[in-house]
């Protein structure tokens, strides 16, 4: 396997120290990067572990068994409460520092492509989830494998340092993946849930019932679209404003977003900074009806898909674009929600093949 496997187990503050003795270099890697990423957009190194700081202590009440586990990765590490916390709050922090700063430099923010596969689609009848990560290089990611008495085993992808996870499944057969969104109501609420302790307690739900309220069941910081499914066949994509919400089910089995709203009755950012979303879903959309039966093979052709590339399915730097534009498709990940099993390429789609990452270790 490429990508970093760590298998966690025993309490959050254990998981969280092995964590962060394992992963140590990579961790205080990714936090340089941002740090610099954030001093490019205008915002000095003390400035943002101020805010962070800030955004520590008002989480903490929401959800002790999650920052405990950060408490471990801070001892495990030796790096600051700051800079981890930053790491696991980053896009949330970097929206509401915008937000407050007319003069920032404009930023791309994750800008990703997603699917659901029903199992009338799916040749092998299973019910199947992924996108592709579209972010900046450079930001070291792992795969934690975790297995615990104080919730569902899980197994999600993540950026090293952070626990939230960008996209997983857990043993009851619920998985997510999520999209960025952006709308002027952005930072309306602060201090509210990230989206990493909104997936955290998604990979913690017992049904979907509990799924759909760790999206919907508070106000939040940003907007954020979730893609949720169960093994079962049942997929609902969530728009996400700072307090309201919409839901896109599937067609014939299949459904795509990128990252406008499509559903949701609210003014979108996005296309002023990435145009490109407004036909990368509809794209995906037309490549997966091409086929009765998808499996592996088909998805990722359409996920390596270069129609107008750079600004592509499969992304690419623009070289000719501002630094603080550019994107790239990181990874492209499927997750069969029946399997309990990660599908994950080591970069873009186009370059390499799909690597077999199972909860069962």
């Amino acid at each position: 396997m490429t990508k970093t496997v760590l298998d966690l187990n025993g309490d959050p503050l254990d998981r969280g120290r092995v964590h962060g003795e394992t992963m140590a270099a990579q961790i205080g890697q990714n936090i340089e990067r941002y740090l610099k990423r954030f001093e490019l957009l205008g915002f000095d190194r003390d400035a943002v572990l101020s805010e962070s700081a800030k955004w520590s202590e008002a989480l903490r009440p929401k959800d002790t068994v999650f920052w405990e586990e950060i408490d471990g990765v801070v001892q495990g590490s030796g790096r600051s409460l700051d800079e981890i916390t930053l790491l696991n709050v980053r896009y949330e922090l970097l929206v509401n520092m915008m937000k407050s700063n007319a003069q920032h430099q404009a930023t791309a923010m994750d800008a990703c492509t997603s699917f659901a596969v029903l199992p009338e689609r799916s040749k092998t009848g299973e019910t199947m989830i992924g996108q592709n990560w579209d972010w900046v290089k450079d930001i070291h990611t792992m795969v934690s494998r975790v297995t615990r008495e104080d919730g569902p085993d899980f197994i999600h992808i993540g950026e090293t340092g952070t626990i939230g996870g960008l996209q997983g499944v857990n043993e009851n057969g619920i998985g997510t993946v999520i999209n960025a969104l952006l709308t002027p109501d952005d930072g309306k609420y602060p201090y509210e849930k990230p989206y990493r302790m909104r997936v955290r307690d998604i990979m913690n739900a017992r049904n979907m019932q509990e799924a759909i309220l760790a999206v919907c069941g508070t106000n939040r910081s940003v907007s954020m679209n979730f893609l949720l499914a169960h093994e079962d066949g049942i997929a609902i994509d969530i728009e996400t404003g700072p307090d309201r919400e919409a839901f896109i089910y599937p067609e014939d089995g299949l459904l795509t977003h990128s990252n406008h709203f499509c559903e949701l009755d609210i003014e979108s950012e996005v296309v002023k900074l990435w145009p490109n979303t407004m036909y990368r879903n509809v794209r995906l959309e037309r490549l997966l009806r091409q086929s009765q039966e998808l499996d592996s093979t088909t998805i990722k052709t359409a996920m390596a898909d270069h129609f107008s590339h750079p600004h592509s399915i499969c992304a690419h730097y623009d070289e000719n674009e501002p630094e603080t534009l550019r994107l790239q498709s990181n990874h492209s990940i499927m997750i069969s929600l029946n399997q309990r099993t990660l599908y994950i390429t080591d970069s873009s789609p186009c370059e390499s093949d799909y690597e077999v990452y199972p909860l069962a270790a």
